[in-house]
């Protein structure tokens, strides 16, 4: 038997918590200032559409239940409660910090297609070899992180926004994807900003989807 993991949160509910993706019944387990909910598994469920589709319909649910919540990623299992204890006593601080961002929000998730804006011819660098191969990569890191193509949607949105987290796509017609930290109700208000900025990105396609549990403002790899 296995604890599998669903979420962190940082508040107790007395009324029961529903089942996960198995059937198992769900439990609040508390590590100081937060809370695991997790189910006992036999196995490590298969990482396949049903049980992916599954798992989201739990964490959906919990995040109905819960102000803040903090969705673990797919397949999180741990041999037992002090096992998941030992990782998370090193982070309390880093989770407790998460889970006050997205109190009361949602995650709105924005897909950008089409053409790149050129990337800005890098800066000529002082220093040796060393010095140049840092500053290029912090160039591509920053690229990385940025959708310069819709800015003037992002002027639009950022009255409603939270935080914003963004992923730049390698290649293809899709250029990123930005997510977007709303308060709960304000999908409606995100989705009329959006179509008043549409027009003003030069033929850019933007497609928004949401609202989801705040899935990309977990820390990273965390647990």
């Amino acid at each position: 038997m296995s604890l599998y993991l669903y979420a962190l949160v940082d508040e107790d509910l007395s009324s029961p918590l529903g089942e996960g993706i198995a059937g198992e019944p769900l439990r609040l387990v508390r590590f100081g200032a937060v809370s695991a909910v997790a189910g006992d598994l036999t196995e490590r469920p298969q990482t396949d559409r049903e049980s992916l589709e599954r798992q989201d319909a739990v964490v959906r649910r919990l995040a109905e239940r819960f102000a803040a919540i903090l969705p673990a990623r797919f397949g999180e299992v741990f041999a037992d409660e002090a096992a998941l204890a030992t990782l998370l006593a090193s982070r309390e601080r880093e989770m407790t910090e998460a889970l006050a961002q997205v109190r009361g929000c949602v995650q709105m998730t924005l897909r950008v297609f089409g053409e790149p804006e050129a990337a800005p011819e890098p800066e000529v660098s002082e220093g040796g070899p060393g010095s140049r191969y840092l500053a290029a990569r912090r160039r591509e890191v920053e690229r990385s992180r940025s959708l310069p193509e819709i800015e003037p949607i992002r002027e639009a949105l950022r009255p409603l926004l939270r935080a914003e987290r963004i992923e730049r796509a390698g290649a293809g017609p899709l250029l990123g994807t930005a997510y977007h930290l709303v308060l709960r109700g304000q999908d409606g208000a995100y989705r009329e900003a959006l179509e008043s900025a549409r027009e003003r990105i030069g033929g850019r396609r933007v497609a928004a989807t949401g609202p989801w549990p705040p899935y990309a403002f977990a820390p990273e790899a965390a647990p």
